[in-house]
């Protein structure tokens, strides 16, 4: 059975790797709400209609 690499030592690059990638997706703007995905409301939600609307007007 072979040994595995120490975990401090993969988790520290694992760390470095990460904080690089998300570095340059900062740079690319991914983060500033362009590419995020819309969120699609669910239909299961009950949906209220006013009883009476407005007829003032």
């Amino acid at each position: 059975m072979a040994k595995a690499a120490p975990r401090k030592a993969r988790t520290v690059t694992d760390r470095i790797e990460r904080s690089v990638k998300r570095a340059a997706q900062k740079a690319a703007g991914v983060f500033d709400g362009r590419f995020r995905p819309r969120v699609v409301k669910s239909r299961k939600t009950y949906k209220r209609k006013p009883k009476h609307p407005d007829t003032d007007t």
